[in-house]
């Protein structure tokens, strides 16, 4: 079984728990306690299932983390360590062990900005720290992008849990276009990243068709919940499935994924090819000279042209007419920067 991030979220919870000397906990109550950690690193709750309950429990007990925590049911009802001041964060761990939970940690260390992760977080340091004393080192082994001082980052906790309460909230904004900031009531639907800038997909209180905004996150001045106005539920949004067809965050409900047709040279085909575009790229035909055509069905947006013009002269958008257009046109402007 991996030592994935749930996996290491749901041994710190059961931990956690069995610390905690003034409650019983029966398998249900530790079930719950899982799976209501795991909901508020995921914005949804699936339930823990009673076998990856028992996985969890067989590998604390066994040794190949190092852990042989001593995990006993008392009146075939409530579990507890029989060793009650016992702890995961007190044992040294096996080498197995180490190189497990550096790999997960590498990850968790990058949600650190999440206030509802605190409690979590708190065991993870510790293992952290435990970790760091054995190898002694702190070199980290996976460097992911991020953005130092992004200013949208504090207000990712209130409306994370805005969306999950489905609260009204106001939002103080200033779009890169507008003088002033405004105030606006709005129902959040979703927080979304796109290439480590946040925004906020929400339907302002005064739309009258439905219709969602778009806003990011490092645009907001403020936030704060609003009583007046009663939370709307947008029926035409989808959360799981709204942004299927749409590479970045810009699109309305009312749009449609088309057909793009790409020609993509034998330069950067293999690269187009390892890393697709989308999920639905394929590749239609082959070229004697080494290069592709390949269709993607996606929402024609900002995005996905800033993303084919950064290939350069490497792509070509064969259809369909209006949006080979658009882009032929802002290659002819980069273009008529260099003519002078």
């Amino acid at each position: 079984m991996p030592l994935n991030r749930a996996t290491l979220i749901r041994i710190s919870t059961i931990d956690r728990c069995l610390q905690n000397h003034y409650r019983r906990w029966t398998i249900n109550d530790l079930i719950d306690a899982c799976t209501d950690a795991l909901a508020e690193f995921e914005g949804r709750s699936n339930p823990v299932s009673r076998r990856t309950f028992q996985n969890d429990l067989a590998l604390m007990r066994s040794d190949r983390l190092g852990y042989n925590a001593p995990i006993v049911v008392r009146d075939n009802k409530y579990y507890e360590y029989e060793d009650p001041d016992f702890s995961i964060t007190h044992l040294p761990l096996n080498d197995e062990g180490l190189d497990a939970l550096n790999r997960a940690l590498d990850i968790l260390r990058q949600l650190q900005g999440f206030p509802q992760l605190a409690s979590s977080i708190d065991t993870i340091s510790k293992l952290n720290e435990q970790i760091s004393r054995q190898t002694g080192s702190t070199v980290p082994a996976m460097d992911m992008e991020c953005v130092p001082g992004y200013r949208g980052a504090r207000f990712i906790g209130s409306i994370y849990d805005a969306v999950r309460k489905q609260q009204t909230i106001v939002i103080e904004y200033q779009s890169f276009k507008a003088r002033h900031s405004e105030a606006l009531v709005v129902y959040p639907y979703l927080l979304k990243e796109y290439r480590n800038r946040w925004f906020l997909i929400a339907e302002k209180a005064r739309n009258k068709a439905p219709q969602v905004n778009i806003f990011a996150l490092d645009r907001i001045h403020s936030v704060k919940t609003d009583k007046e106005h009663p939370f709307k539920k947008c029926v035409d949004f989808d959360p799981l499935h709204f942004f299927d067809d749409t590479i970045g965050v810009t699109r309305q409900i009312s749009d449609k994924a088309r057909r793009v047709v790409l020609k993509v040279d034998r330069q950067q085909a293999p690269y187009v090819e390892s890393k697709p575009f989308h999920n639905s790229q394929k590749v239609e035909q082959r070229f004697r000279d080494g290069s592709i055509q390949l269709s993607l069905r996606v929402v024609i947006n900002n995005e996905l042209e800033r993303l084919i013009l950064g290939y350069g002269g490497h792509i070509e958008v064969i259809a369909p007419p209006e949006f080979r257009d658009m882009v032929a046109k802002s290659v002819h402007k980069a273009a008529s920067q260099y003519k002078k």
